[in-house]
């Protein structure tokens, strides 16, 4: 396998998913770290996207998880320093979660 230095050669590549399998697929190669997404419309609002429910779940949990954090940090609780990334989920596991 190879290494993922920054100064190693990159190229650009654009991916077409199905609908169907696109979670499963970005979730593999997010974990295995040797890529990078790019937003290619960066002009477009968070309502003018396609997947508006699921972005707005995202800033939610996100603002959760900062509030979380800020919380854990005023109590003075000792968090573990993982390098590891956790796995994602199954697609099938966080569907059932948003029902």
């Amino acid at each position: 396998m190879e290494s993922a230095f920054r100064s190693e050669e990159m190229c650009l590549a654009q991916l077409f998913l199905q609908a169907a399998s696109a979670y499963d697929c970005v979730s593999e190669l997010g974990e295995a770290g040797l890529v990078e997404f790019r937003d290619l419309n960066p002009n477009v609002t968070t309502f003018q996207r396609k997947f508006v429910t699921e972005m707005r779940r995202c800033e939610e949990m996100e603002k959760t998880l900062g509030y979380l954090l800020q919380e854990i940090k005023r109590a003075d609780i000792s968090l573990l320093d993982s390098e590891v990334n956790p796995v994602a989920s199954a697609a099938k596991t966080c569907l059932k979660n948003t029902s």
